[in-house]
């Protein structure tokens, strides 16, 4: 009698295994460009639907994270995929089957492998383990890695979803929405709406907020095509037609005319006439603006959130709504400039960005405290970017300064992670050094003398929170850095940051578990924290 044995798989192997399922998908048919707008359709048809949800459910916003890092995924693999690359023929009209297809494309396959990869970058990096059984992959935190719960604490609360949920304040947006109905007709199959002045202004103000909501840059910026005042009024202007158009298609009720109209089709010298009679910029400033938001296939790792416009070869651009209402526009900016590294005004900026931290902290210090800014050690050990004494509480605090915007996906994520572990270990060798001789040391960098023993603390401040995998150095985000300091003595704070007091408590309402997703006959678990209903 003969036993049906099961097959091991190796972790590698499984990888494999997923990384080529999606290419025998029937969505992948056509060509490139057909594809891409059947997705981009399907996306923003996707992107209502969810959004409806969304009113009488607030945690169905994830829902609709969830497809943007679909759709992410999804452009990637069109973009590796060998189809012809030409708009012949292209057709705009999505038939029910496509729908289907690219729904199953986006859900079934890219947003559940999107996913996965996260679970498999963080085991290259040594952060998760993983224990394969049979068909099932089990990713577990590495005994190294214990305080991810704490980080993934952190941006569970930093994701701005209430900052977004805010900007469709029912009451404001239902007069805007309203007004606008008026204005909305499908004629042959094909959406038209009027813009006008008081159509417009109510959706410039919302796309303002939004923007408003997640900014940090200094207004001054510039960059080598346009000034950061430039950008942020011709977003704010795409945003607010991204509005209007987003909120014409809750007037359709037959859903394939919905879906067939989803997105915003424009030609480019349309798009930038608009804009630039809008906010009265010259052409040429919006056309570089327009050009900077296109995807560009060619750069690797680009991501559309980055870049949320669409290029045709013949038939104009192409603009899913949802991509620009669910921004983060300023972190975007930054990411794209950084991806696209050839911006020498923005390199110059990025150097100033550590000294405004540097103001924002001290601006809540006691005039007590002897400050330091960037004082150079000398040799080959690390400048010190702040240092506060406070000879009262017989304490000082060394502080590393990190800029960067928030991190948005995993790669980011380890990428802020690896700088930040280049600044724990350099406040390790300024703590080494400061302990050898600590009257000696306080003499060279602050100018004065104790016969006191000075607890001396060193920590990396971040911008915003980041993961660390650094033991000996605390570190702790801007915020709540300065708001410990504006309610607590130098020597209350250091013993707060050295014994970690900082972290955020787990919630009673939150549990630690793992994420099931189910891909390529195989079954992935991956840690997740989850809180509340969501």
């Amino acid at each position: 009698m003969s036993k049906n044995i099961m097959k091991s798989y190796d972790i590698r192997e499984i990888e494999r295994i997923i990384d080529d399922y999606h290419k025998n998908h029937p969505a992948l048919t056509g060509t490139k460009e057909q594809i891409r707008y059947e997705l981009l359709a399907t996306y923003g048809d996707l992107c209502v639907i969810n959004f409806k949800a969304m009113m009488l459910n607030p945690f169905a916003m994830g829902k609709i994270t969830d497809y943007m890092d679909a759709l992410n995924q999804a452009l990637m693999w069109i973009n590796q995929a060998s189809l012809d690359d030409t708009d012949e023929n292209l057709s705009f009209e999505l038939s029910e089957r496509r729908y289907k297809l690219l729904y199953s494309f986006l859900d079934k396959y890219a947003y559940p492998y999107s996913v996965i990869c996260s679970g498999y970058i963080s085991y290259s990096r040594k952060r998760f383990t993983a224990d394969v059984k049979r068909k099932k992959v089990i990713f577990n935190l590495s005994k190294e890695n214990d305080t991810a719960w704490n980080d993934m604490l952190r941006e569970r609360m930093n994701t701005g979803d209430n900052n977004f949920l805010e900007l469709f304040n029912p009451v404001k947006i239902s007069v805007a929405l309203q007004n606008l109905r008026e204005h909305v007709h499908v004629d042959n199959g094909q959406l038209w709406y009027e813009i006008n002045h008081d159509i417009l202004e109510p959706f410039l103000e919302i796309a303002c907020n939004q923007w408003d909501a997640t900014k940090t840059l200094p207004e001054y910026w510039q960059f080598d095509l346009f000034s950061l005042e430039e950008y942020r009024q011709t977003w704010i202007d795409i945003a607010a037609l991204c509005y209007i158009h987003f909120g014409s298609l809750f007037t359709i009720k037959d859903p394939k005319v919905r879906w067939e109209n989803s997105i915003i089709r424009i030609t480019k010298e349309d798009l930038v006439s608009l804009i630039a009679s809008i906010n009265g910029l010259k052409r040429k400033v919006v056309e570089n603006i327009v050009e900077y938001l296109i995807y560009d296939y060619k750069i690797k790792n680009m991501d559309v959130m980055y870049q949320p416009i669409i290029a045709l070869r013949k038939q104009g651009l192409l603009i899913a709504p949802m991509l620009f209402i669910g921004a983060n526009p300023e972190r975007n900016l930054l990411s794209l400039v950084s991806l696209k590294n050839k911006d020498y005004e923005h390199s110059k900026e990025v150097n100033n960005l550590e000294n405004l931290m540097v103001e924002k902290i001290q601006s809540v210090l006691s005039k007590n405290y002897f400050i330091v800014k960037h004082k150079r050690l000398g040799g080959r050990l690390p400048d010190i970017d702040l240092g506060i004494y406070d000879k009262e509480s017989n304490v000082i605090l060394l502080c590393e300064l990190k800029w960067f915007m928030a991190a948005d996906s995993s790669k980011e994520i380890f990428a802020r992670e690896d700088d930040i572990t280049h600044g724990c270990e350099q406040q390790e060798m300024v703590i080494e050094y400061a302990t050898k001789d600590k009257l000696d040391f306080i003499k060279k960098v602050f100018g004065e003398s104790t016969e006191q023993d000075v607890d001396i603390i060193a920590c990396v401040v971040a911008k915003n929170n980041i993961r660390t995998q650094n033991d000996n150095i605390p570190v702790i985000d801007e915020l709540t850095l300065i708001n410990l300091l504006s309610k607590k003595s130098l020597g209350e704070v250091c013993s707060i940051i050295k014994n970690h007091k900082y972290e955020l408590d787990m919630p009673d309402n939150c549990l630690k578990t793992h994420k099931k997703v189910r891909y390529a006959g195989f079954t992935f678990e991956i840690p997740a924290l989850c809180i509340g209903d969501k």
